[in-house]
């Protein structure tokens, strides 16, 4: 096996790496190229990019990123923020999986205190027992809820909760229309001022305007929904649609607090579900959310009818006494912050 490690995504033959990610039934739009360059051009990140060939051939990619560890002099190895990582593997099962966590070791020996990465298909839990004995450990990082829409929008709407149908309800008795487009810049620039609001209001970290600009080399794969009462904006959001898993992701959303009188979210997410099933996809993913039934957030998703998916997380420490400082460092931290919390 032939190993190769880029520090820029642009370095790789795109073509090479997008058929890898086609090639492979764990592959994702999260794992393209041009989301990746996104990722790396629009947000400054530090990029690492592996490519397996076997002769001519590339059989797997593992994009990641180095980030510092926040409130440590650490860096670790870990998956494209935004997005989801993990190996990717189309060809020669075990012996690319293990090429690419072989790279992955030696990409550690730059002084990186762990190696962590989140997937988004969940059919990589075939994987658990290899990643166990190559020092991983596995966790639950959040969950997503997905809806099944293969038998159209009438099972959908049904198996919703009476208060997500109601609210549906509601929301049409306003003369509403939702317009679905491919964003162009000014879209994409437009749609980031509303997010960043929406992102002030609940103290979120925003992606930068550059990142979302970035989005359109993506072409169809960036959809907008915009949502319209009475000829006034009243709110959008973003969905990528992902091919490779037959999905489509929404992800970002520009939905403020003076459009929730008009049910805008929930419009807006009927109209792109109906999209979805207009268009042959199999689901519709509401992205991530915290794993905890008393979260607002996972609530709100919740009562679309969809099913809870875990996005799980595997880590592995890199060097022993970085890795044991780590831990040390981050145990007192939780701690701290459990015991703060206990006397609020």
């Amino acid at each position: 096996m032939d190993v190769e490690i880029h520090h820029t995504i642009e370095s790789v033959p795109r073509e090479e790496w997008d058929r890898v990610v086609e090639e492979s039934p764990h592959g994702s739009v999260f794992h393209r190229y041009h989301w990746l360059a996104a990722v790396e051009r629009g947000c400054e990140r530090t990029g690492r990019y592996v490519v397996v060939s076997d002769g001519d051939a590339p059989t797997g990619v593992l994009a990641a990123a180095v980030d510092d560890v926040p409130l440590t002099p650490f860096e670790r190895l870990c998956s494209p923020e935004p997005g989801f990582g993990g190996p990717v593997v189309a060809d020669d099962e075990e012996e690319t999986l293990d090429a690419l966590l072989d790279a992955a070791e030696r990409i550690c020996e730059d002084g990186v205190v762990a190696h962590v990465f989140r997937t988004l298909d969940e059919e990589t839990v075939r994987y658990q027992r290899r990643l166990r004995e190559r020092g991983y450990s596995q966790t639950v990082a959040s969950c997503r809820f997905v809806v099944d829409v293969t038998d159209g929008w009438d099972a959908v709407y049904g198996r919703m909760s009476s208060s997500r149908r109601r609210a549906i309800r509601s929301g049409h008795k306003n003369d509403v229309h939702v317009r679905d487009e491919v964003p162009d810049r000014s879209d994409l620039r437009a749609f980031h001022r509303g997010y960043r609001r929406v992102m002030d209001r609940v103290d979120g970290d925003a992606y930068p305007r550059s990142f979302f600009e970035r989005l359109r080399t993506m072409d169809d794969r960036v959809r907008q929904f915009s949502l319209e009462v009475d000829g006034e904006p009243a709110g959008s959001i973003l969905v990528l649609v992902d091919d490779e898993q037959s999905t489509v992701q929404y992800f970002f959303s520009a939905v403020e607090r003076e459009h929730f009188e008009y049910n805008a979210s929930e419009l807006l997410h009927e109209h792109a579900i109906r999209w979805s099933i207009d268009n042959d996809y199999r689901q519709y993913d509401f992205g991530e959310t915290s794993p905890d039934f008393r979260d607002g957030l996972f609530r709100f998703k919740e009562r679309f009818g969809g099913r809870a998916v875990p996005t799980l997380s595997w880590e592995r420490g890199c060097a022993p006494v970085r890795w044991n400082a780590f831990r040390l460092g981050r145990h007192l931290y939780q701690t701290a912050n459990r015991l703060r919390e206990e006397r609020t």
